[in-house]
């Protein structure tokens, strides 16, 4: 068997030296669809499938608290003790939370990314240092010396790799640190460094501080859904035994890959999907290739056959063929999927979770040599059952090797560019419905004038906002307002403004409060809204309108100064449909606020997300970081103007990082970084799909033009037209075409609800959609058909008459 293999490969390589057209075209057409599934399969392996790098992956899961609306979040400090207390099913269960802090040293003060978690943090990932320990059990309680453990890479980088860090004190948010530990960048490669997580004193009375993230270590032989019926119960005992608005919530237990990739899984499923589709067209066109060449292999192969050559052993002569073509496409695509992943990464958004397990690595190379030979079976095995059965009385009477081959494989190969056609058609669907519920979403206002405006993040330490235990009424005198004068001073920049949390980029619904007047809402029943601390200045720096009465002034942040408040005007329409919002007065906890404002509404979600209730406090202590966002309208380009605002802030204060500097644009662009990859992965996809459909068209075209050259020839030597013999060529390409465009409709049809989740402001079977797809596949198709049929309105009719 050994041998008669052997044989065969060198016979294959003999008849590729004699067909480098064919082997071309035969390669590229898998290289290209094996490549682009290598690709995403890198993708899709790293993202969801590779196992977490920590201890047992499977037994760590997140836990969020659901309210009784449906959706689910971070929970208070009391629902967290009452759950780790209450709770056997977890052999660990940890708090922590994200943010920022500032280390200061001798160079510029740097923005760092810090997780901050309580003692129980390391022992759920169950993953040790890279140097040193992790927390101790008791170093999250308050009145412990604050200690820090740093990530490798901010180890090397701003530390030199040293072992001597620790021990070392450093500086963070202007407190002293001490460094006990360093964790492999393999843990969390975006962190920059943890510290624990420590309650406040009062916690028993925040009720309503709901920030805190959990995750657990599920205890040995306990399931997660035996665990989540029983967290059920205790969340619902620690709903009753704490305030009103807690009634009725409930938990819920999410295995922790899911919960870090939930937003990328439906994307990648969908690309996953797309580039199968693609390489089932690059097998049906080769197999394709195969067929219309097997019609110039007749008389040869019907000599094997007349020479006692059996079937199988025909059949396996020409699957030999295909695995050789498979495997040098196959190489090729290692070529094309190593640029392809690294076109890839670069386009992608920082948002990719786990980038860094993305790679071609051993599973990827076993997935790409599987597909391989999967392809050359599937693209192999149908033309070789249909060319074994060749009869041998009519292949051997054929005239030399370019001799016709009536009926062989006619049927299959018009089947086979009926299915590419329709794959094509499903694949071009999903591309324009993603299309255009991008041009939708490009098209929706977001409530500002973006052009001309620079926003700057500005980390402002606790210890600067905080004053003998409270809030320093005095920062906004001493440090924002000087920083708005030395930029507003700045030649070229036209508006400057500060706020707490800049539009598109999140929302968190993070504030109750209750309109003066209105009846009592039910406990947990207040209404929601936005709630941001903002400078005056900020509204018309933003393009954002002032609809009715007036912006904030400099005195409004003053301690002494009532609370006055700006809604939007979503808010205003919720309790004031009838206007008369202005005077109105809302509370904010213990804070009344007077309605001095409204505003145009923004999108501080995302431009696929309506307008939420917003209200704006006069800018002083942000809420939902430690740090406020600069924004300057400028009259020159912006990012021109970064050196100078960097400086003038400098001046004024030298202490304060400045961080994540982006035009206003940008970050528009960057909240539809990852529809836009989508679009342009699966565009990509589609448009190579007909690509190699209207090439499997065009052969199958040609081929039977070839086939039927003696025919055409006496039917112009008879007095037909060339314009009859264009007719005759394209209603064979027509009726193929018609047929799986029809085909593809129906599974398009049925197919594009799986998009439903992903598209913005258009329908999942919009018809103009539909049509304009299913047209432009034609006008391809037809072009397609259109080339072999003028060519044979050229032919000579002596010409053919002659041709045996």
């Amino acid at each position: 068997m050994l041998d008669s293999l052997a044989a065969d490969v060198r016979f294959a390589l003999r008849t590729f030296r004699r067909a480098p057209g064919f082997v071309a075209a035969a390669v590229l057409c898998l290289a290209l669809g094996i490549g682009a599934n290598s690709v995403i399969f890198s993708v899709v392996h790293g993202v969801l499938l590779r196992p977490l790098p920590y201890a047992e992956p499977e037994r760590l899961v997140s836990l969020v608290e659901v309210r009784p609306q449906g959706y689910g979040g971070p929970v208070s400090w009391p629902t967290f003790w009452a759950w780790r207390q209450n709770s056997p099913a977890f052999a660990h269960m940890a708090a922590f939370t994200g943010g920022g802090v500032t280390l200061q040293d001798s160079d510029a003060p740097e923005r760092l990314q810090a997780v901050r978690g309580t003692a129980d943090f390391f022992s759920v990932h169950g993953v040790p240092p890279l140097l040193g320990r992790t927390f101790e059990p008791d170093e999250d309680l308050p009145g412990q010396a604050p200690v820090a453990i740093l990530g490798e890479r901010l180890w090397r980088a701003r530390f030199g790799a040293s072992p001597s860090v620790l021990g070392r004190s450093v500086s963070l948010d202007g407190v002293a640190h001490t460094v006990i530990g360093v964790m492999p960048a393999s843990f969390d490669g975006s962190t920059d460094v943890w510290l624990p997580l420590v309650a406040p004193l009062d916690a028993a009375a925040r009720t309503r501080s709901t920030v805190l993230s959990l995750r657990a270590r599920l205890a040995p032989g306990v399931s997660r859904a035996s665990a989540e019926a029983h967290l059920k119960q205790v969340a619902a005992n620690a709903a009753l035994a704490q305030a009103e608005s807690h009634r009725g919530r409930s938990a819920r237990v999410i295995p922790l890959d899911e919960s870090q990739t939930q937003s990328w899984r439906a994307p990648l499923q969908v690309l996953l999907g797309a580039v199968t589709l693609v390489l089932l067209i690059a097998c049906t066109n080769v197999a394709n290739l195969l067929l219309a060449r097997a019609g110039t292999r007749r008389r040869e192969l019907a000599v094997r056959l007349a020479l006692g050559a059996g079937r199988a052993r025909v059949v396996q002569q020409l699957l030999v063929e295909s695995l050789l073509l498979a495997l040098l496409g196959g190489a090729l695509a290692t070529l094309l999927a190593r640029w392809g992943l690294d076109a890839l990464l670069a386009l992608a958004p920082e948002s990719l979770p786990r980038r860094q397990d993305i790679a071609l690595d051993g599973a990827a190379f076993l997935f790409l040599l599987g597909i391989t030979s999967v392809s050359a079976l599937v693209f192999g095995l149908l033309p070789a059952l249909q060319v074994s059965r060749l009869d041998v009385r009519g292949g051997l009477a054929a005239a030399g090797d370019g001799g016709s081959v009536p009926g062989l494989g006619r049927r299959l190969g018009a089947s086979l560019v009926v299915v590419e056609i329709a794959l094509s058609l499903v694949l071009l669907v999903g591309a324009g419905l993603l299309g255009r519920g991008f041009l939708h979403l490009l098209g929706t206002s977001s409530g500002l004038a973006p052009g001309q405006v620079l926003t700057l993040h500005l980390a402002i330490p606790d210890d600067r906002f905080f004053k003998d235990g409270a809030l320093d009424a005095e920062l906004p005198g001493r440090l924002l307002e000087p920083v708005l004068e030395a930029v507003r001073a700045l030649p070229g920049v036209t508006a400057a403004g500060m706020t707490s949390v800049l539009p598109i980029q999140r929302a968190w619904n993070n504030a109750r409060y209750q309109v003066e007047g209105a009846p009592l809402p039910e406990p947990g029943d207040e209404p929601r809204a936005e709630r941001r601390a903002t400078s005056p200045g900020y509204f018309s720096t933003m393009g954002i309108p002032l609809l009715q009465g007036r912006d904030f002034t400099a005195l409004d942040a003053a301690p002494d100064q009532a609370g006055v408040v700006i809604v939007n005007e979503t808010l205003a329409r919720r309790h004031f449909p009838a206007g008369g919002a202005l005077g109105q007065r809302l509370h904010v906890g213990a804070t009344t606020y007077a309605i001095v404002g409204v505003v145009g509404d923004v999108r501080q979600a995302g431009l696929e997300r309506e307008p939420l209730a917003e209200f704006h406090v006069p800018h002083g202590r942000p809420w939902g970081d430690d740090g406020l966002v600069l924004v300057a309208r400028t009259s020159v380009p912006p990012e021109t103007l970064l050196p100078a605002i960097r400086e003038a802030i400098r001046r004024v204060d030298g202490t304060v990082p400045i961080y994540r500097a982006l035009t206003l644009e940008q970050v528009i662009s960057q909240s539809l970084a990852t529809r836009r990859l989508a679009l342009g992965l699966l565009g990509g996809f589609a448009g190579l799909a007909v690509v190699l459909a209207a090439y499997g068209l065009y052969g199958v075209v040609s081929l039977r033009v070839a086939q039927r050259t003696r025919e055409l020839g006496v039917r112009m030597a008879l007095g037909a037209r060339p314009a009859d013999v264009l007719r005759l060529v394209l209603h064979q390409g027509a009726g193929m075409t018609a047929v799986g465009l029809g085909v593809g409709l129906g599974a398009a049809l049925g197919l594009s609800q799986v998009l439903a989740s992903q598209l913005h402001g258009v329908s999942a079977r919009d018809p103009w959609t539909f049509g304009v797809v299913a047209a432009l596949l034609a006008a391809v198709a037809l072009f397609a058909c259109w080339v072999p049929a003028r060519r044979a309105t050229r032919m000579d009719p002596l010409q053919a008459l002659r041709k045996d």
